[in-house]
């Protein structure tokens, strides 16, 4: 197997062709990479391909580095700006609060008054077929759903012990954080050991 050119770790995405010569570098070393036969049959070859991929791990942290000298500073000035922004933005959020709660208790006092003229509609139809009702039964008129109100599917759980089981979900994290704490039989889960291959050089 050939060993690979010592990659060039002291380019910068912040030089005038840094970029260019970072991109040539990984260039460089994955088509190398792409030339190594894929085949682990000796101890030998194990270390050889842990080094190659071990120098290919150090590449892609050179390249997060070079992210880092850049993003840095954006990221705390995009901090800064965001803590200005809610501080700019809080007494606007609060002074607009009593209004939206007004027009939210509006809103669902005039659904409700919608929701009982439906059903009293819906009771006068039935009427109606069964030839119970006379031209004295006054017509309901139902109210119109108030501006800039949605009707979206919802849910509430009312009782966790009819829930199907399909709508349960397995929770991993605690699984994983007692098998971490040395918990080795959990009813229903095979606990086992699994060989991970760490590549350093």
């Amino acid at each position: 197997m050939d060993t690979p050119s010592k990659p060039n770790t002291s380019l910068s995405l912040t030089d005038s062709n840094g970029r260019e010569l970072l991109q040539a570098t990984l260039t460089d070393y994955v088509t190398f990479l792409r030339r190594q036969p894929a085949i682990c049959g000796s101890a030998e070859q194990q270390e050889i391909l842990i080094k190659h991929v071990a120098q290919g791990h150090e590449l892609i942290k050179l390249v997060a580095a070079e992210r880092l000298k850049i993003t840095r500073e954006l990221d705390k000035q995009k901090h800064d700006w965001m803590e200005l922004e809610k501080e700019l933005t809080a007494p606007i959020m609060a002074a607009m609060q009593p209004l939206k709660d007004a027009v939210e208790h509006y809103n669902k006092e005039m659904l409700r008054i919608r929701e009982h003229q439906q059903a009293e509609a819906a009771q006068q139809a039935t009427l109606a077929e069964s030839g119970q009702t006379n031209w004295l039964t006054p017509e309901v008129a139902i109210v119109d759903k108030p501006k800039g109100v949605q009707m979206r599917w919802t849910y509430e759980i009312v009782d966790h012990n009819q829930i199907p089981n399909g709508y349960w979900k397995l929770d991993e994290a605690a699984i994983k954080a007692d098998i971490s704490h040395g918990v080795r039989q959990i009813p229903g889960v095979r606990i086992y050991e699994e060989a991970i291959t760490t590549f350093r050089k």
